[in-house]
């Protein structure tokens, strides 16, 4: 198949948008393919890492004199499914109307990919002179564990100094800034018995019951009495994600099992965290006689800033000073990104997050991203470049 490599911000988008690379319903082969062509056309230095199966990382470079640290954009090949419920538009027909572009992935984050591809061809097609590397990180599987990116922090693929940018949705505005993301997983077992005499049963789903309601409290009333809230962060936020429990509607429930979703500014350490959360699990667990267990089903993703000093944070407040006559505002990001985990990984303090579209928009039916934004954030992405290594 012939693929076509628009240089406008919009119909570019809407070709990676044509591209379904929906996890965990497909895989990115297919944006991984229009990727390498998309670079090796512009003249970009072109590496295939392999992930699993068909799935691998795509990273393109613009050489530069080598006297800067490198600037990655980083983005994600990768979307959520489209879900099962009805679309008003076609989630692969990047339809527009009302001055938005409406698809899956159109905000997270194939419009932000799109803003980073025309920005580094102006400046490839410009012929100015770089100070570092330009480079365009796309990896997989973002959306799941993050296999992706833990595979370019393991083998070093990137420099563990280099300037971090994730265009993943903020309205265009830059943040500085991730919350953590915790993920638990509670295993209850208690003791099946006849409905008729659940007296000589112990209730698994009684007792999560109560102890989702203890972890509810947690951030609802705990924390904010006794946490001071982050700047940019806030407080914990926590959500009792997929709930499963009982055997039949006759039996007394012998196991419940529960999944947690936390984000955690740094404000109160991963060991605090599981303590609260035990806590308040195992007590509801004693009182009904059944057995508790808590465990990280992937590795902890801490919180992550930008160190204040960073030069990257310089040349962006230029550069969008410069774009929209405006001084931009510095905000945290509640969700994670492929940027913060590598900053995790190789203790990288440059980690940033600006792109088009709004993180209420995400994974969304009707999922999309207003096309203003897409061209004012090509136009401080290429200044920012510009700026930092130019």
């Amino acid at each position: 198949m012939t693929r076509s490599y628009p240089d406008d911000v919009v119909e570019l988008t809407r070709e990676l948008v044509h591209i379904p690379s929906e996890n965990p319903n497909g895989d990115e082969a297919e944006m991984g393919e229009y990727m390498t062509g998309w670079m090796k056309k512009i003249g970009m230095e072109v590496q295939i890492l392999p992930v699993e199966n068909k799935r691998a990382n795509v990273i393109g470079r613009l050489r530069g004199a080598g006297e800067s640290k490198p600037l990655v954009y980083m983005a994600h090949m990768d979307t959520v499914p489209i879900g099962r419920n009805k679309w008003n538009y076609d989630p692969f027909g990047a339809e527009i109307e009302n001055g938005n572009l409406y698809g899956r992935g159109s905000c997270d984050m194939k419009g932000g990919t799109a803003a980073a591809m025309v920005a580094i061809q102006r400046i490839k097609n410009s012929g100015v002179k770089l100070r570092g590397d330009l480079v365009l990180a796309c990896t997989v599987d973002e959306e799941s564990t993050m296999k992706g990116i833990s595979h370019i922090g393991r083998i070093h693929a990137l420099e563990e100094n280099a300037y971090l940018l994730a265009m993943e949705p903020t309205d265009c505005t830059l943040n500085v800034a991730h919350k953590g993301v915790y993920w638990f997983t509670i295993k209850m077992k208690g003791r099946g018995a006849h409905a008729a005499n659940p007296q000589f049963g112990a209730d698994a789903n009684r007792a999560m019951a109560e102890a989702m309601l203890g972890w509810y409290d947690l951030v609802e009333k705990i924390f904010p009495a006794k946490l001071k809230a982050h700047p940019l962060l806030g407080l914990p936020s926590l959500i009792v994600s997929k709930l499963q429990g009982g055997v039949k509607t006759n039996i007394v429930s012998e196991i419940c099992n529960a999944e947690i979703d936390m984000r955690v500014p740094p404000i109160i350490s991963s060991d605090e965290i599981i303590s609260y959360l035990e806590e308040v699990g195992r007590k509801a667990a004693d009182k009904y006689g059944v057995s508790f267990e808590l465990t990280t089903p992937t590795e902890l993703r801490h919180p992550v800033e930008c160190r204040p000093d960073s030069p990257l944070l310089k040349a962006f407040e230029r550069a969008y000073t410069t774009v929209t006559g405006n001084a931009p505002e510095k905000h945290g990001f509640l969700a994670y990104t492929d940027a913060a985990m590598l900053a995790i990984i190789t203790g990288n303090q440059h980690s940033t997050v600006f792109g088009p579209g709004a993180l209420k928009d995400a994974h969304t039916t009707d999922e999309k991203v207003e096309i203003s934004q897409l061209h004012t954030a090509t136009d401080v992405l290429e200044r920012t470049a510009l700026e930092l290594l130019g």
